[in-house]
């Protein structure tokens, strides 16, 4: 390594550049004005980053969403008023896409496609899903608390629903 650097120094280095600079050529001149326009063209465009480094992390406010003395009572109530209301969700977005079904086979139906054999086989996956999930989450319940499923409440008339 010792004879690499003894053949190695600065001074030497720039009168050997000198040399090679001061040689003539034809293509010297624009060689240097291309050299000097790229090196200009990549320093120009790192100046016009913006980088000012990472953003400051978020303040994390917490807080209670509830009173810690809630009674048992009280929290099977909320939950259930939760549950209606993720029900009631579920219901008007089944509707939705119901209704977008049903305009899909009208305009099958106006360009001569059997619509009628889709539809039923789209319904038939659907329920076989439902089921499929029904049966998950009831073997998930079985398997949490030991207990057999319970039947599901049937609707009153004061739900609103028959």
């Amino acid at each position: 390594m010792k004879a690499f650097f003894r053949n190695v120094s600065p001074r030497r280095a720039v009168l050997d550049f000198w040399n090679v600079l001061g040689a003539p050529s034809e293509y010297r001149t624009r060689a240097l004005i291309m050299a000097g326009l790229v090196t200009g063209g990549i320093f120009y465009l790192m100046t016009q980053q913006e980088g000012r480094g990472l953003p400051k992390p978020p303040t994390i406010i917490y807080f209670e969403s509830w009173r810690a003395d809630r009674s048992d009572a009280e929290i099977l109530k909320g939950n259930i008023e939760a549950q209606k209301k993720a029900d009631a969700e579920a219901a008007a977005e089944d509707q939705r896409a119901e209704d977008i079904r049903k305009m899909y086979k009208a305009v099958g139906a106006a360009t001569g496609i059997d619509t009628q054999k889709m539809y039923d086989d789209g319904t038939k996956e659907r329920a076989a899903e439902k089921k499929a999930e029904a049966e998950k989450n009831a073997s998930l319940y079985r398997q949490i608390t030991g207990k057999a499923v319970p039947a599901a409440p049937t609707p009153t008339a004061d739900d609103g629903k028959p």
